[in-house]
């Protein structure tokens, strides 16, 4: 009579002895133990080793593992994936759902999980720098901090390997408030990568970052000083990858001075360079960029073709940031256009996809907004506006609610409540104040 053959997942398996698994597995490839033994693994050690007799060194665990096609690991523990490669596993599946954007309760969960079992430092710090990102994402940025902070204290990421890290710390700094915390922390950034001449690309990236948060602060005349230098190492680096986020950002830096002409022909030489690189996605979102400037302008019309080229692209990825964003764009051209109807379904659509991301959630908010003026319910548009200007403040993004603020009071004014408008502007102020404050 012959054994059952078990599977790798069947339950009896991690109950078996080594013996046990070994005569399974040998027994379910058709194999003899003749047929399986070589130097130093006699058929005759191993029928010892099957009835219990002899427990396998080393050597031949590895030995007949080969044999097997198994790991060494499982013919002596029965796990068919072995513990490193598991957690490793669970690791890739959280970082997939971060950059899906699908779940990231779920995420959260695995990676705190992996934090409280005994894992190896570099991994660590590789779970606690994905970890980090997402609760940047959620918003919980003083806990995004702590994890980070601890990423980098630990050594295990450097500046010139781990760019998204730095960035992503430096982002949630100005999140909470601590402008000079993020400043400090890419001046440390740029000083370590300016060591090595081969580190042209990482001294553009951070200097890009830099002026991102010199301008988020309102120091705008250290930004464009920031990005002229920036500008002028890339010009010599010859590529178009960093060329491309320089003029992006001088496009942003542009608009946040109210040119935005100027913003539009920055973001314009920025999208000619990603179609000559090919970068599909970077050009989809030069015109998405290119559609929010107008719409924020009041030039909705203008808006139409620069949206249809996004969503041509932007359809097939898998970014719901990206997607989300659209959705609030169109939603503003709809509703400054007088339909209504049309801006509301893509409003709630925007809002669904960028529900987790912190960053964007408010343009959805604001397209809500339009949305509900264009069918005359400014109550719920109030709320909505408010909803917004709240998270921007809170975040920091004095400019951004200086922007929606100034849509919100046109609305109530045009719907006869001036009180409340001039409140609103009168809050509008104190950002505006908050940003020189920032600058001086």
């Amino acid at each position: 009579m012959t054994d059952a053959v078990l599977t790798d997942d069947d339950s009896g398996v991690t109950e078996e002895t080594v013996g046990a698994r070994i005569r399974r597995l040998r027994i379910s490839r058709g194999l003899s133990q003749r047929e399986v033994s070589g130097p130093g693994v006699s058929y005759a050690y191993i029928s010892r080793i099957e009835n219990g007799q002899r427990i396998p060194s080393v050597k031949a665990l590895r030995f007949l593992a080969g044999k097997l096609c198994v790991e060494p690991e499982y013919l002596e523990t029965g796990a068919a994936i072995p513990a490193a490669k598991e957690r490793e596993l669970r690791l890739a599946d959280a970082e997939l759902e971060l950059r899906l954007g699908n779940d990231l309760e779920r995420a959260e969960g695995l990676l705190a999980g992996l934090l409280e079992e005994n894992v190896a430092d570099g991994l660590a710090a590789r779970i606690r720098a994905t970890l980090g990102a997402l609760l940047a994402r959620k918003g919980e940025n003083e806990e995004a901090i702590r994890q980070l902070e601890a990423v980098v204290a630990s050594g295990s990421v450097r500046p010139e390997t781990r760019p998204d890290v730095y960035e992503t710390l430096s982002r949630a700094y100005l999140a909470t408030h601590a402008p000079v915390m993020a400043i400090k922390l890419l001046e440390g950034c740029i000083a370590e990568v300016d060591r090595d001449e081969r580190r042209v690309p990482a001294q553009i990236r951070y200097r890009s970052f830099l002026a991102t948060a010199l301008s988020a602060m309102g120091a705008l005349d250290r930004a464009r000083d920031v990005l002229d230098e920036a500008t002028s190492r890339a010009e010599q680096l010859g590529g178009f990858g960093a060329r491309v986020a320089l003029h992006w950002e001088r496009a942003r830096l542009l608009w946040m001075e109210g040119e935005g002409d100027a913003a539009l022909s920055a973001i314009a030489h920025a999208r000619a360079l990603a179609e000559l690189a090919e970068d599909t996605l970077q050009v989809a979102r030069a015109y998405l960029f290119s559609a929010q400037i107008l719409n924020y302008e009041g030039r909705s019309e203008e808006a139409g073709p620069h949206l249809e080229k996004a969503e041509r692209m932007l359809l097939f990825g898998d970014d719901a940031a990206d997607l989300g964003v659209l959705r609030a764009e169109q939603a503003k051209r709809e509703a400054a256009l007088g339909h209504g109807e049309e801006a509301l379904v893509l409003a709630r659509e925007s809002a669904e996809l960028l529900k987790d991301h912190v960053l964007h959630a408010p343009s959805a908010w604001h397209a809500l907004a339009a949305a509900h003026v264009a069918l005359g319910d400014v109550e719920a548009a109030d709320a909505e506006y408010r909803r917004a200007v709240d998270a921007l403040a809170e975040r920091g993004q004095w400019r951004e609610a200086v922007r929606i603020s100034q849509d919100w009071a046109s609305d109530l004014r045009a719907a006869g409540r001036e009180a409340d408008a001039y409140r609103v502007l009168e809050r509008a102020t104190s950002f505006g104040q908050s940003v020189s404050g920032a600058v001086s």
